[in-house]
């Protein structure tokens, strides 16, 4: 499966941004639309393991890893029943002013799984998943 990849950019600052991306890793439910239940199982320095559960009764553990020097957060998943690989937000700060959102997906089908998702279905996924974080950070930013 290639990689999937969607940017936007952000009205809203670096900070504001960087803070919901940390926010999507403790609270899912706030920016994937079919999380049924998640739950934080471990915590560590600037990562936590978290159990995702979604319609179907489709339920894995993700290795979320942020990076504050990079501006990445990194979910990679553990257990999943049909594919392996990672997302990635990245928040990159444009060299003329402004902030960019990149999300990329790369997952494969496991060894011995059928990837049988329409081909359109991922990077659908992850085109509503950047312009959802965008819209929810700008509208935190023109709060304050």
């Amino acid at each position: 499966m290639p990689v999937h990849r969607a940017s936007s950019q952000v009205d809203a600052s670096p900070d504001t941004v960087w803070a919901v991306l940390l926010d999507k890793m403790e609270h899912p439910q706030r920016y994937i639309e079919d999380a049924l239940d998640a739950e934080i199982l471990d915590r560590a320095d600037g990562s936590v393991v978290r159990q995702l559960v979604l319609p179907g009764g489709v339920s894995f553990r993700e290795h979320i890893a942020s990076d504050a020097a990079a501006r990445t957060i990194t979910f990679t998943l553990l257990d999943h029943p049909v594919y392996e690989g990672t997302v990635t937000n990245l928040l990159r700060v444009l060299p003329a002013g402004g902030v960019e959102l990149v999300f990329e997906l790369d997952w494969q089908a496991r060894p011995g799984c059928e990837d049988d998702r329409d081909p359109e279905e991922l990077p659908g996924l992850i085109r509503s998943s950047v312009l959802h974080t965008k819209r929810i950070a700008e509208a935190l930013e023109n709060r304050g």
